[in-house]
């Protein structure tokens, strides 16, 4: 009799004594210990080692029942839902992952959940094309021409230059323009600092490590402050065991010291966002009810425009979004593939929705099933 359905976590496990990346293990064995306790199994697997001709896959299962624990290698049947973690874009774009997913997508459909990277641009036209959407989002242009940074700095102090295919705020610039000439700050994906001046934004084009149209050109939205520092919010939301859109919750996240956004990664602090909503609308008069209302209708809204405009099947989203000295709410970017909070309700709360969904998956596929035979 089955207890539940078989979640396959889709990622890229190596066939060695540590087969999981460090920066995944934990947060799987986290998926994979849930899932049992909630009368599911888990599982992580590689694309490229499905056998259809077998309905099985080698995968990867965490034992916690081992001394120490470890992750074992077995032969599972095919999963009914799969979550895909693939943890990068390089890998996604791989010519055998990509075949493999091709299939996957076509047998899996929506049981297959967050398919895909998200491309910025792609996001910001999906989002301004949609009236309830379109008040949330910064003045943003792709970068067609060194012109269009010229332009923006017209109107805006200070501007950011951003990979449209890209997270974490890896290879990011913020531009100034003060007294005629362009200061620049790039944050490399060594997560090193890089300052500069430079006389014209042709200069500031020849250094991005990429060519200019993978870049979009953003309005600095001028983020209200915590302690003298920028500072915005990371909200997951996910899709519950009905299959709609919920908060599962918001954290703060303070920019570090001279760094140009509030990753982390670049010296960034974590934060309670109740904390520090409630401080700056003290420190800068305005209303936290409006604030409020703002994050609400925000979260309720981009998540299913992202999920119509890519044509796709999420189950989870971050979005970054802004607060200016205003109290006006601003969304900055969404996330696909969210890391793991570090908040512990937070990350408590989404495991548990994410079986919840994957629950849901399952139970929606059977009947379908169930109903054309």
């Amino acid at each position: 009799m089955k207890i539940g359905p078989i979640l396959g976590i889709m990622s890229t496990p190596r066939v060695q004594s540590s087969p999981i990346p460090s920066n995944q293990s934990e947060s799987f064995a986290e998926v994979i210990k849930i899932a049992e306790h909630m009368g599911c199994t888990a599982f992580v697997f590689n694309p490229c080692e499905i056998d259809w001709a077998k309905n099985a896959v080698w995968g990867y299962y965490y034992n916690i029942k081992t001394e120490p624990d470890q992750w074992e290698r077995h032969l599972f049947p095919l999963p009914d839902v799969i979550y895909n973690r693939i943890p990068n874009r390089t890998l996604e774009k791989r010519e055998d992952i990509k075949h493999n997913l091709l299939i996957i997508k076509k047998r899996y459909g929506p049981r297959l959940f967050n398919p895909c990277f998200l491309d910025k641009w792609k996001t910001h036209a999906i989002l301004s094309s949609n009236r309830q959407s379109r008040s949330f989002l910064p003045k943003t242009s792709r970068i067609i021409n060194p012109g269009v940074i010229a332009d923006m700095l017209e109107n805006y102090k200070s501007v950011y230059l951003k990979p449209c295919g890209s997270s974490l705020g890896n290879d990011i610039f913020k531009v100034i323009k003060r007294d005629g000439q362009f200061n620049y700050i790039h944050q490399t994906l060594n997560q090193t600092t890089q300052k500069g001046q430079v006389p014209d934004c042709t200069a500031i084009v020849s250094k991005l490590p990429a060519d200019m149209d993978e870049y979009l050109v953003q309005q600095d939205v001028q983020l209200a402050r915590y302690h003298g520092r920028p500072f915005d919010l990371r909200v997951l939301v996910q899709k519950n065991q009905c299959g709609l859109w919920r908060r599962t919750g918001v954290a703060a996240r303070i920019a570090g010291e001279g760094s140009i956004t509030t990753h982390v990664f670049y010296g960034g602090s974590r934060s309670n966002a109740q904390d520090v909503i409630l401080t700056a609308a003290k420190n800068y008069n305005f209303s936290l009810v409006d604030v409020k209302k703002q994050l609400s209708k925000l979260q309720s809204i981009v998540p299913e425009a992202i999920e119509k405009g890519y044509g796709e099947s999420f189950g989870e989203l971050e979005m970054d979004v802004g607060i200016n000295h205003k109290g006006k709410v601003w969304f900055l970017e969404a996330n696909s593939k969210p890391f793991r909070f570090d908040e512990p309700l937070i990350r408590s709360k989404s495991l548990v929705r994410l079986i919840h969904y994957v629950r849901y998956l399952e139970n929606k596929w059977e009947y379908s099933e169930r109903q054309s035979g």
